[in-house]
């Protein structure tokens, strides 16, 4: 039995593909040719290259394959990705999903985002809340939960799929490194002198990893699983890697309401002059870490059976991982 996973030279997929290989399946990774693949280096994986924006290496990828892991996502917060973030985030999931379908693939966990579920004013969000068309949003948010219709699409077409949405993921294995991982990197190199108050869902690695394999063997067709860890505020998690790393926490925290106002003049001038520059925080961001969005993950934990870990202790393994590699 081969098993695909699109996306495993990213966080996810690095740590995915060695559950899935350690549970003792052949697996398949589906890259991209220009892509880093450190995040394979040593394993027994077998390559196949493409892009999710060309249907015939799709189709290829998909031969003889029973099981499909969807973990490839762009993921951006810059102003100038939107077509990019479309042609990936929605057109490529469509397309991966549809020829999943033609191909016969028994049975497919697609990872969406926490960002795909809507905001509850009165309370913790659960699977049952829709994204609001009124409700502000970054564009990957806004990409995740369209490419969610497709996929729920291909559902009501006979395709057996089930859908997993983590929060904001943290864990080892963060090669890249994602967003959070960078900020653990800024934190740890001093290079954090201020920061922004807010709150949100950080979820361990590991708990998102048996999520996916719990969903593999236990999701309903159709359904959506919502896993987040603890909601933590910016300055718990700064006060846990003052702790993790030595390094003195930063002692200024900015108002959101002054970063949010000089956001809005600081996200066009970079769209304009410097597009393809990652920025620390844009508009929604900030937004974002305070609008008091919650999740409610307990549908996972009961219907799946996913046993919560510590997100502090998730934290620890991320700064050990990079303290190992040398980047700490």
């Amino acid at each position: 039995m081969t098993t695909l996973v699109t996306g495993a030279t990213g966080h996810l997929g690095a740590n995915l593909v060695r559950a899935l290989l350690a549970r003792g399946e052949k697996v398949r990774a589906f890259i991209r040719r220009q892509s880093d693949v450190a995040a394979l280096d040593g394993l027994a994986v077998e390559r196949a290259y493409g892009d999710l924006r060309d249907r015939r290496s799709i189709r290829d990828a998909l031969e003889g394959v029973e099981r499909l892991y969807h973990t490839a996502a762009f993921v951006s917060i810059r102003d100038g990705d939107r077509q990019e973030l479309f042609d990936v985030n929605v057109v490529g999931t469509r397309m991966l999903m549809q020829e999943a379908r033609r191909a016969g693939v028994r049975r497919v966990v697609h990872t969406s985002s926490f960002g795909a579920v809507g905001i509850n004013p009165q309370g913790a969000s659960n699977e049952h809340w829709t994204v609001s068309p009124f409700e502000p949003g970054t564009d990957y948010e806004r990409t995740k939960a369209v490419s969610e219709h497709d996929v729920i699409l291909e559902a009501v077409r006979g395709l057996d799929v089930t859908i997993v949405n983590p929060a904001a993921i943290v864990g080892p294995w963060d090669f890249r490194p994602s967003l959070v991982g960078r900020t653990i990197l800024d934190f740890a190199h001093g290079r954090m002198r201020a920061f922004v108050p807010g709150a949100f869902d950080f979820v361990p690695m590991r708990d998102v990893v048996a999520a996916e394999l719990l969903a593999m063997d236990k999701g309903i067709r159709g359904e959506r699983y919502l896993v987040t860890g603890e909601h933590c505020t910016i300055g718990q998690i700064l006060q846990w890697l003052e702790e993790l790393t030595g390094q003195p926490r930063p002692k200024l925290a900015i108002p959101p309401r002054l970063m949010q106002g000089i956001a809005l003049l600081k996200d066009p001038l970079e769209r304009r002059f410097f597009p393809r520059r990652t920025p620390r925080f844009n508009y929604h961001s900030i937004r974002l870490l305070n609008s008091g969005k919650r999740g409610d993950s307990s549908r996972s934990r009961r219907e799946l059976g996913l046993v919560p870990t510590s997100t502090r202790a998730a934290f620890a393994d991320a700064v050990a991982w990079f303290r190992e590699r040398g980047m700490i």
